[in-house]
């Protein structure tokens, strides 16, 4: 692995070819676009939609604090880069007011009435009773004024660094003595819905209980003007990895200085003074194009606890205004033994159709087993109180050899890691915090057992994280296996991961940043190949983002030469699809629905003798070049069979499907007159429960049949 570079956070430049690529920052506010028609979308529970409101929020976030602060910096520079940065600047935080605004009129038209009629409410203060008022009266007295500080803001006393994301007014206040003043109070990360007496389910913003009392803050003063408010900060970290003494202890100060980073976006109350407003943007440094007027609560991610307060109501849980409970398979039935059922066979489960409880047994029965020598595993995220980390540290507890490779870098993440590693190194496990210069996102366990006819590498190679909280929400596959090429392979690379090793010659795996690039590269190009000749070719694959220029060349090429290509792709995708002389033999489909689609499945059909391939890697240049991902190629005719079901069940769907289309819009799919409505979700439930069914598998035509344009593939 050479040519490392300093720090994985290193800024990309922008370069692109306006007639061949879509812009990725435009092609993820598609995204987020067709996560807010869920929130519109009738035909979804009240709650979910409530749901979608809070996503598209804490979507769009993140997107500022990555993506948007990137660009604000690109544009700082100079050159024709800085000029194409500023454009791209202008034309998202443009697509981000429409979304913003769109999102907001679903809240205030359609959501907001709706859930008042469910008995929910968020009550303005104009609107409180008088026992409102002295309930609110009362908390404001014990609760909030204590803690609450008034921040003047003069020559003396300087702009205060308000954290990042958090909620806040200015104010501008006039003495006695008719001088003006200006102060900052900023709302205390609590919880931000207070019950009211008057009714069940009638709440009132905490930001609206400091508004309503600020003179208690400012006696001897009149109020002028009021501008409720909220910051969103650089969330990068910049870390020369080759330099730090001590990853770990750099990486808690940077994690510090994040929530102080350069403001990027300013949200303001649809209301508020404008002459504050612009007082805002100037101490900010932030120009008008920068400033998101919400005409609605700032921050809907407040919509997430919504649920609980309506189930809290007369008449107990809702279950009418949420999704049908998710059948959930535990497969395989038995798994009193699971070293025995994974020696007799190899497995595929998809979650969360089928429960990551499985994962997580067989690492707690690892950890438990005097068999098991050693364990090796690698984490990029956990959930708070992860079973499979405290199965860890009981292992390294007991005795046993415990290597965990942990991703400190993990975006947003980075601190509950750090708190992970340290216990893991408390329990005597031996931590590795990532590699310089690469994030580590590969999903790989390898468990070391002494069976009867000697030692056996016992692996899971997944395509999503241990974390038994997400796998309850993202569509994730497991795959795990005994099988020896495999196992050499995960030690192998653990070896290297750990220590000093040159990288091996893989049987069975493809990694980044060694073979994956090359490997897809060769396998798309193979396919090209095969179409030329006339023999059988087509690519399918599902994954969550498409932004590397070189895959997309090497598609538009397969394209050319006659291979049909269907892609799922959930997210970004930079493709333009069906140009002629291009790639008029390519489709794009995104899945937004109920699940977040986190699968990653790669089909080449290689002229009849197909090769599949599960993987951590998406197609983007990062995961290609710039972190260590891992994929594996399954053979099992039972498991690839498997595969082949989930991708025809995704590709006819018209439900949660919608089509790419060259310019960058996405059109919903929807039944044809007679069609019945085919929904991906409900179809891999189904499938899911038929695993449980042990049947002979008769043999079946594993290839993909040739398809017809206009075809919807099977």
């Amino acid at each position: 692995m050479q040519h490392r570079p300093t720090s994985v956070f290193r800024r990309e430049r922008p370069q692109h070819d306006e007639a061949r690529y879509l812009r990725r920052e435009l092609s993820w506010l598609a995204f987020n676009r067709r996560v807010l028609e869920e929130a519109e979308d009738d035909r979804v529970p009240l709650l979910e939609r409530a749901k979608f409101l809070a996503i598209v929020s804490s979507n769009l976030d993140e997107f500022v604090m990555v993506r948007v602060a990137e660009l604000v910096e690109q544009v700082r520079g100079h050159g024709p880069e800085a000029e194409q940065a500023r454009a791209v600047l202008l034309e998202v935080r443009s697509g981000i007011a429409r979304l913003v605004a769109d999102q907001y009129r679903c809240w205030r038209e359609s959501v907001q009435p709706k859930l008042a009629q469910a008995g929910f409410r968020i009550v303005p203060p104009a609107e409180w009773n008088e026992a409102d008022r002295e309930s609110m009266r009362v908390f404001w007295r014990d609760q909030l004024e204590p803690i609450v500080t008034p921040l003047a803001v003069d020559p003396t006393r300087p702009f205060p660094v308000i954290p990042n994301r958090a909620i806040a007014v200015a104010v501008q206040l006039e003495s006695g003595s008719g001088e003006t003043n200006t102060a900052i109070v900023t709302v205390p990360k609590e919880r931000r819905l207070i019950g009211l007496v008057s009714q069940a389910g009638a709440c009132a913003l905490l930001e609206d209980v400091i508004m309503h009392h600020l003179d208690a803050l400012f006696p001897g003063h009149h109020i002028r003007a009021r501008c409720l408010f909220r910051i969103t900060r650089d969330g990068s970290i910049e870390i020369d990895e080759e330099q730090a003494a001590d990853l770990l202890t750099e990486l808690e100060q940077e994690l510090f200085d994040r929530e102080r980073g350069a403001p990027v976006r300013l949200e303001v109350v649809a209301g508020g003074d404008r002459g504050l407003r612009s007082w805002l943007a100037h101490r900010l440094s932030l120009d008008e194009q920068a400033i998101v007027t919400v005409d609605g609560p700032l921050d809907l991610t407040v919509l997430h606890t919504v649920g609980d307060i309506i189930d809290r109501l007369p008449g107990g849980p809702r279950a009418d205004l949420r999704d049908p409970p998710m059948p959930v398979q535990l497969n395989p039935a038995r798994w009193d033994d699971p070293f025995a059922v994974i020696r007799q066979r190899d497995l595929l489960l998809h979650h969360p159709y089928e429960s990551f409880q499985r994962i997580v047994e067989l690492v707690e029965r690892a950890a438990e087993d005097p068999a098991v020598l050693a364990i090796k595993q690698t984490l990029y995220r956990v959930s708070g109180d992860s079973p499979i980390v405290k199965a860890l540290a009981r292992a390294a507890r007991s005795g046993k050899q415990v290597t965990v490779l942990i991703e400190l870098k993990a975006r947003f993440d980075e601190a509950a890691n750090i708190r992970w590693a340290r216990a893991l190194e408390d329990a005597g496990a031996h931590v590795i915090y990532g590699l310089v210069g690469y994030k580590v996102h590969a999903k790989l366990l390898m468990i070391v057992r002494r069976d009867d006819d000697g030692l056996r590498r016992y692996c899971h190679i997944g395509t999503g994280n241990y974390n038994d909280r997400t796998a309850k929400l993202y569509t994730d596959l497991s795959y795990l296996t005994a099988n020896e090429a495999i196992g050499r392979d995960v030690a192998a690379l653990f070896n290297m991961l750990t220590g000093y090793s040159r990288p091996p010659e893989f049987e069975r795996l493809w990694v980044s940043p060694l073979t994956m690039r090359s490997n897809m590269t060769a396998a798309i190009r193979r396919e090209a190949e095969h179409a030329r000749a006339g023999r059988p070719s087509r690519i399918i694959a599902k994954f969550n983002a498409l932004v590397d220029e070189a895959i997309c060349d090497e598609l538009y090429a397969a394209s050319q030469a006659g291979v049909q290509i269907d892609l799922i792709v959930r997210g970004m995708c930079i493709l333009r699809p069906g140009i002629k002389g291009l790639s008029e033999n390519i489709r794009v489909f995104s899945i937004v629905g109920r699940l977040l689609e986190h699968s990653r499945i790669f089909y080449f059909a290689n002229a009849g003798n197909p090769q599949w391939l599960i993987a951590s890697a998406d197609w983007m240049t990062r995961n290609l070049d710039r972190r260590i991902e891992v994929g594996v190629i399954i053979d099992d005719p039972a498991l690839t069979d498997r595969l082949q079901r989930i991708l025809e069940i995704c590709l006819s769907d018209n439900r949660a499907v919608r089509e790419l289309q060259a310019d960058g819009t996405y059109v919903r799919r929807r039944p044809q007159l007679r069609e019945r409505e085919r929904s991906a979700f409900a179809e891999l439930c189904a499938e899911a429960a038929a695993q449980a069914i042990v049947r002979p598998v008769a043999p079946r035509d594993r290839r993909f049949r040739p398809r017809r344009k206009g075809d919807v593939a099977r």
